[in-house]
């Protein structure tokens, strides 16, 4: 009975991660374009601080400022994990 109730638990953690991924890239599509523009260079593209700066035409610790900006909002927007 306790592999039932493990293997129940697995696959209900497995059906979560699509709604997951959904709430995740709607929480990102919702960022103020400066936010998600930030984001999307340094966590999707791997551009350093400065080369975000220099592309965007920014100071580096305003790209880190508006990075942090947008894991919050990001967090704040993720469901609750339930399982």
């Amino acid at each position: 009975m306790n592999r039932q109730k493990a293997s129940s638990r697995c696959c209900l953690k497995r059906s979560a991660v699509p709604d997951q991924k959904r709430a995740l890239a709607r929480a990102i599509l919702e960022l103020p374009a400066d936010l998600r523009d930030v984001f999307l260079l340094y966590r999707i593209a791997g551009l350093s601080f400065e080369a975000i700066g220099q592309q965007l035409g920014i100071e580096r610790t305003v790209v880190q400022a508006y990075l942090a900006e947008a894991l919050a909002r990001i967090v704040r927007a993720a469901p609750a994990d339930d399982v």
